[in-house]
């Protein structure tokens, strides 16, 4: 009997120390997550009273803030909208991108004692903590320019970090014109102004996934470096026939030649040598499959090949076709740990609170995600990315800096000279021509700069765009702008 008794007594014990850890868990880890969720009726509803904090730029330039009207009520006011409007979102029909988010935050009263007797005594303004993002309002102009009327998406990371410096995509709306134009914007399927093409857009890779083919070869067989074909720009494989971009011959090429010229029966013949397995287990390194981390809504990158794919599908997706799918800020993530001796960081989007007073908070203490492909791997491709640039496709990627820049921090108040780059830059890249059956081909490039001394890494897409040199010239001024004027 009172066997029986202990065992009913153990077994009510731990099921109150599960449903103690459950509740541990919602209210310390997933509570954000609820508050946040685009699903939360709340989001909907303003505090009224208070005025919402302020988004800033990295540079202290604002993003959005809350004015006054006559009526007492707070309307949100967005500068730069179109630029923006993916990244920071809107708070009216609901609520999207940061100003989702991050609500709790923009709504959270500092010294909220002090605030009320201020608003009771003055009339002053109770005001919720403003946010700082990472991107710079500077590279987020260029980035938004040079996509113009293209739809696409660009992306631009501090590769040692994770800290996302420019982020865009097209078609974009007005933050401050949602309400007006939210039918239109709801029922445009063909444009679909409201997806985040650079964390939602879903593309074949194209040539830019050589990177992942070329690490899951040497990684399975240094030898591999050496291994030559004679390429004459098709090769037959099972029923199918393979080709080189416009079934351009490339003659004897060993790893770094191929890979420079994007020869594609080449990396069709490494795929088949190290098989699916090999493949599988690189894309894993890399996060493809998995959660980024990101705290605005994302979509997972797909990698769909098996131990068990025909050898067309292991083809296939040797050279970035077949079913695999990314997004634009997974192939800045991918070329960011190549920068950063394979090291993967988490992306990151808002730098740290700031209370009404100054005072800063919850400043983004950058994470690893994963050590993608170890410091030597990195090496070696980095140096097949070079030889891109060098002779490959993306001659037209190089440029050249001079001067520097003195910059006021208005957020901290802290003035810096920030060091100054001349003469040649060199630079690491791969382009890529993305075969869409719905359409012109898309067109890829990604890089990273200084080479030697990596600052920032871009990823652009263009849709329906056709071959991977023409996204070159977008990323270049990126790169040019940062390493010349905002690289510290």
């Amino acid at each position: 009997m009172r066997s029986s008794i202990k065992k009913i007594f153990w077994l009510y014990a731990f099921i109150f120390l599960l449903l103690i850890g459950y509740l541990l868990k919602l209210s310390l880890y997933d509570s954000h997550n609820f508050v946040s969720n685009p699903y939360n009726p709340r989001l909907s509803q303003s505090n009224e009273g208070i005025k919402r904090g302020s988004i800033y730029d990295a540079n202290g330039d604002i993003i959005a803030e809350d004015v006054k009207q006559e009526d007492g009520t707070y309307k949100r006011v967005y500068t730069n909208a179109e630029y923006y409007a993916h990244v920071v979102g809107y708070t009216v029909k609901g609520k999207a991108g940061v100003e989702s988010k991050y609500n709790f935050r923009l709504e959270t009263i500092s010294n909220e004692f002090l605030q009320r007797l201020g608003n009771l005594v003055l009339g002053r303004d109770i005001e919720g903590n403003s946010l700082v993002l990472t991107i710079d309002n500077r590279l987020q102009e260029i980035a938004g320019e040079q996509l113009g009327n293209q739809r696409g998406s660009i992306v631009a990371m501090e590769p040692s970090t994770g800290k996302i410096l420019a982020m865009v995509s097209n078609p974009t709306f007005d933050s401050n014109a949602v309400s007006e134009n939210w039918e239109d914007l709801n029922s445009d399927e063909e444009n679909s102004p409201l997806l985040n093409r650079a964390t939602q857009g879903l593309y074949p890779p194209g040539s830019v996934f050589k990177i992942v083919t070329a690490a899951a070869a040497l990684q399975t067989d240094s030898s591999l470096y050496d291994f030559e074909i004679d390429c004459e720009g098709e090769e037959q494989y099972g029923h199918s026939i393979i080709h080189c971009y416009d079934g351009r011959a490339h003659g004897n090429v060993k790893m770094d030649s191929a890979f420079a010229k994007s020869c594609n029966i080449y990396f069709s013949d490494i795929g088949l040598k190290i098989g699916a397995k090999n493949l599988i287990s690189m894309a894993d390194s890399f996060g493809f499959n998995k959660d980024i981390g990101l705290a605005l809504e994302y979509s997972r990158s797909s990698f769909a090949l098996t131990e068990n794919s025909e050898e067309m599908e292991i083809v296939e997706t040797s050279f970035g076709q077949g079913k695999t799918l990314v997004t634009p800020l997974f192939m800045a993530m991918i070329t960011s740990a190549v920068a950063n001796n394979g090291m993967m960081m988490q992306p990151y989007v808002v730098d740290y609170s700031l209370t009404p007073s100054g005072g800063i908070r919850n400043r983004t203490i950058p994470e690893k995600l994963n050590q993608a492909i170890s410091p030597d791997l990195a090496e070696q491709i980095k140096g097949l990315m070079e030889g891109v640039v060098e002779y490959g496709t993306a001659t037209n990627a190089s440029f050249s800096v001079s001067g520097q820049i003195d910059t006021d921090n208005s957020i901290s108040g802290s003035s810096a000279t920030k060091a100054a780059y001349s003469g040649e830059i060199k630079v690491a890249g791969k382009t890529g021509t993305a075969e869409n059956p719905q359409g012109d081909d898309h067109a890829w490039f990604v890089a990273f700069a200084p080479a030697d001394e990596p600052k920032i890494a871009v990823a652009v897409l263009l849709e329906n765009a056709g071959k991977g040199s023409n996204a070159i010239p977008a990323g270049r001024e990126i790169m040019k702008e940062y390493i010349q004027n905002l690289a510290g």
